[in-house]
């Protein structure tokens, strides 16, 4: 049975021919029309409710108004969402039937990324009651315009800088090479198994890709996971681990979950063990020589990372294109705009870009082994700024045979290990 017509559609439309008129003034063209179902805690509005639709200039989200009659029922100032926002009070009563009504107040609401939402079905969307035509025109214009208005502006290039720093970490990395303090537990305390790996530990190759800070020491809050004893990734078992005590490598025995960590080196041996040595280029670098990365390093130090990886063939999605440009990829999204344009230019800088394909491939093997579906996302780096479960991510996966980065929601600590997807510790130590 089709929805019955909006009875108050005229009365509608005349009390918003002021609205509509003042934003065709200011070069914002809205259209007349039936509102799509929307609910919020004030409850779910009427399928035939009509109103003004203004379209998001760059995106599928869109503002609704129309307007409503609406009794308080609290004194102004109390009552809505706490400011914590864990507690809800009813200060208003809403009522779409203007029958009864002459004094009405103007409905806006957002719907932000509309395009996700399944076609006919009612869409969260917090609603704002607003009593005057200049306040409405202003909500709409703040958000019609927000894209340019709220950009965050990309960190400035300081390509001498960035290679400054890696000249120095790669000095820093040399000269523990030299002489490295790596204090071992006894082979007969551990599991056999771990027992043969801790025999095989060289020392100096360990010194040498241990993760570093900005200083070029030892970061103090790393765990590198060099080997386990076979345990499925996803579960926790011993693993023979190396954490830093000032300029002194500690190895030993750690109860980790594999797949969490952002440091596991168990599918890179040529990084800690004696008896991967003679592992080649290819194989360390996923290139012939240090010389090829040259060009692709340049680029990431002078902050082109969309360059550097259209070059090595990578594809960004919609998001990651926008933060990029410094552009919010939602107005709801918008305040965190700075935070994750900065994040994402400063791990990119440390990315490997012709990596990528093959280090979604070893991910795809180690599902495959454990009979774990394949094909989706795995998470690279947090871009951070939020304090909820699920948080904001930066996945990696392939579309048609091609690294594909992309912004992904993740409550899971499941992540690549850095040590697949970043540039080598002995390739920047060739090319500085």
């Amino acid at each position: 049975m089709a929805d019955a017509p909006d009875r108050h559609e005229q009365r509608r439309r005349a009390e918003l021919a002021g609205v509509a008129a003042r934003l065709r003034e200011v070069g914002i063209e809205p259209a007349f029309g039936p509102l799509t179902p929307t609910y919020d805690f004030y409850g779910r509005v009427p399928e035939n409710l009509t109103g003004l639709v203004v379209g998001e200039p760059h995106n599928t989200g869109r503002m609704q108004v129309t307007v409503v009659a609406a009794r308080r029922l609290v004194p102004p100032g109390e009552g809505g969402l706490s400011a914590d926002g864990h507690v809800w009070t009813r200060d208003v009563d809403i009522e779409h039937d203007l029958a009864a009504c002459d004094d009405v107040v103007f409905e806006v609401t957002l719907l932000d990324g509309f395009g996700d939402a399944a076609e006919h079905e009612p869409v969260w969307a917090p609603r704002q009651l607003v009593r005057d035509e200049e306040a409405v025109v202003d909500a709409v214009r703040l958000w019609h315009g927000y894209r340019d208005m709220l950009r965050a502006a990309p960190p400035k290039p300081a390509p001498e800088r960035r290679r400054a720093l890696r000249a120095r970490t790669a000095a820093a990395r040399r000269a523990a090479a030299a002489a490295p303090k790596v204090r071992r537990p006894a082979a007969d305390e551990l599991p056999a198994v771990l027992a043969g790996h801790l025999a095989g530990l060289d020392d100096a190759r360990l010194a040498f890709n241990f993760p570093r800070d900005r200083s070029g020491k030892y970061v103090r809050s790393a765990v590198v996971a060099l080997a386990a004893d076979g345990t499925a990734l996803s579960k926790r078992a011993p693993w023979l681990a190396v954490r830093a005590d000032g300029d002194t490598l500690a190895v030993g025995v750690e109860g980790l979950i594999g797949a969490n960590q952002d440091h596991r080196w168990d599918r890179l041996p040529w990084l800690w063990s004696a008896t991967h040595a003679d592992a080649p280029a290819a194989v360390r670098w996923q290139l012939p020589d240090a010389g090829s990365a040259r060009p692709i390093v340049s680029l990431l130090d002078r902050h082109a990372p969309a360059e550097a990886l259209h070059r090595c063939g990578v594809e960004l999605d919609e998001e990651l294109t926008a933060l990029l440009a410094g552009y919010p990829i939602t107005y709801g999204f918008a305040r965190h705009t700075e935070t994750w344009v900065k994040r994402l230019f400063e791990q990119l800088q440390l990315c490997a870009p012709w990596r990528l394909a093959a280090a979604y491939e070893v991910h795809q093997d180690e599902r495959r082994a454990v009979r774990r579906p394949t094909g989706e996302p795995i998470a690279l780096f947090g871009l951070k700024g939020m304090n909820q479960q699920s948080k904001p991510m930066v996945g990696l996966d392939l579309h048609d045979g091609a690294a594909r980065l992309s912004m992904i929601w993740s409550a899971s600590n499941v992540r690549l290990p850095q040590e697949l997807w970043q540039c080598p510790a002995d390739l920047e130590a060739e090319l500085f």
